[in-house]
């Protein structure tokens, strides 16, 4: 997934109410915020997959550089071509071209991670105020219940 995608999900999950005055309204709140961690965590996952795929995309497009400058006619091409640098020079400047290019993509994944990691953390903080909520609702029904005259 791009992380324009990531970001979107995230918009929507972080834009609603959070509605506690009544029973009904704190059990719809806390089935919206079950159903926002769920999503959460699914993409916490899926931004791990993505981590992955950078990381071995990175792998392979490292050894490829590294084949392109140890294979001796490809050497001699590039030799021929760049005469004022030398093979490993340019394997060289490939290679901090490519980390620089991972590196860039991975920050912006981790930002993402991070951000989720901590809207999961702020949701089941939230969760636990709505059950306590709902608690102390149905605790005061009951209390005024038994005081009610029958």
């Amino acid at each position: 997934m791009d992380i324009d995608d990531y970001k979107n999900i995230i918009a929507e999950v972080v834009d609603f109410e959070i509605e506690m005055s009544t029973l009904v309204q704190s059990r719809k709140t806390l089935l919206e915020l079950k159903e926002k961690r769920e999503i959460l965590l699914e993409m916490k996952k899926d931004v791990a997959e993505d981590i992955r795929s950078i990381e071995l995309e990175y792998l392979k497009r490292r050894c490829n550089i590294r084949s392109q400058f140890e294979d001796e006619e490809t050497s001699r091409i590039t030799k021929f071509f760049s005469r004022s640098s030398s093979p490993s020079q340019m394997r060289a400047r490939a290679m901090r071209h490519l980390e620089s290019e991972r590196n860039t993509k991975l920050e912006a994944y981790e930002e993402i991670k991070f951000t989720t990691e901590d809207l999961i953390e702020q949701i089941e903080d939230v969760m636990v105020e709505v059950y306590t909520s709902m608690k102390n609702i149905l605790g005061n029904v009951e209390i005024e219940m038994e005081r009610s005259p029958t």
